[in-house]
């Protein structure tokens, strides 16, 4: 099993590319915090990225992937004033031009919608910003093709477009993940690099391709081919909480996605992920979600 893969299957990303900048120095623009992930690719020149503090001068290739919940600032410059990019785009439409006619830009901007996330250890190891470089690996290659085939359908507009540009903003993303991944530094932790970490991988992968199972953390240190201790400590430290409550929040998380997209009842669910009981499995679905399996179906489906 990918466990990336069936990850992002399991947040139902949609993505939607929904505009391209025209920038001429000097340029700027505020966007204010939303909780709308969002997505930012540079297709020509540069420019800096300014939120909470923090600077990134992003070049040529350079993708940006905004979590949500901050406020940020692109522009040419430290000396250019910002402008609202409410009151930028306000006047455009999908291609929106504007500047002073100076060092040109493109940026090419989007967002992501994300279903079934409050469990997704996948979001939560995100940071608020990931900034992939587009400085000439294999990887970053890929990028810049998919985001020429996204210019391409723009520029076109042809029937299909706006499918086919939210298909390849899904691949922008997925490619950006594997080369933040690959560029993780030895020792960081977090999910994903758990998730390419040697020993924790297979274990993260047996718990994923089979959450029905009754774990025990002699168990997945055997996996992992480590110590119960040495195990249980290296998890706890890269992934953030112990074994057994991982393996709980992905059932949880895996029952979720069963009850939303299928018509298997209580029972049936609480099997799936490893109940034999039924109130034990509701126990934990409120623990962990905060009403029961039947009030969160209900709403869902209202």
């Amino acid at each position: 099993m990918d466990v990336l893969a069936e990850t992002l299957r399991g947040i139902h990303m949609r993505s939607t590319v929904h505009s391209r900048l025209e920038l001429s120095a000097p340029w700027g623009l505020r966007v204010e915090a939303r909780d709308r992930p969002s997505f930012h690719v540079v297709v020509r020149g540069g420019c800096l990225l300014e939120t909470g503090g923090t600077h990134h001068t992003l070049a040529q290739g350079d993708f940006v992937f905004i979590l949500g919940r901050v406020s940020y600032v692109f522009r040419d410059s430290e000396k250019t004033r910002p402008l609202p990019a409410s009151e930028i785009y306000g006047r455009c439409g999908s291609t929106v031009r504007h500047g002073g006619g100076g060092a040109a830009t493109t940026l090419l901007c989007g967002g992501f919608d994300f279903d079934g996330t409050p469990l997704s250890p996948l979001i939560a190891s995100l940071p608020p910003i990931l900034h992939v470089k587009g400085d000439g690996g294999v990887g970053s290659r890929w990028l810049e093709s998919t985001m020429q085939l996204v210019v391409s359908e723009l520029e076109a507009a042809r029937p299909g477009h706006e499918t086919m540009t939210s298909r390849l903003g899904d691949v922008l993303l997925v490619q950006a993940l594997r080369e933040h991944v690959a560029a993780l530094p030895a020792g960081q932790g977090g999910w994903l690099a758990a998730l390419v970490d040697p020993r924790l991988g297979p274990a993260l992968q047996r718990i994923h391709e089979r959450p029905e199972m009754a774990w025990t953390v002699e168990g997945l240190a055997r996996a992992a081919g480590m110590s119960r201790s040495v195990f249980a400590a290296r998890f706890k430290s890269l992934v953030g909480e112990g074994p057994l409550t991982y393996v709980t929040r992905w059932r949880m998380h895996r029952a979720m996605q069963l009850m939303g997209t299928g018509t298997r009842s209580t029972s049936e669910v609480a099997q799936a992920v490893g109940y034999e009981t039924d109130s034990a499995f509701v126990k934990a679905f409120k623990r962990h979600v905060g009403e029961t399996p039947g009030t969160w179906k209900r709403r869902l489906t209202g």
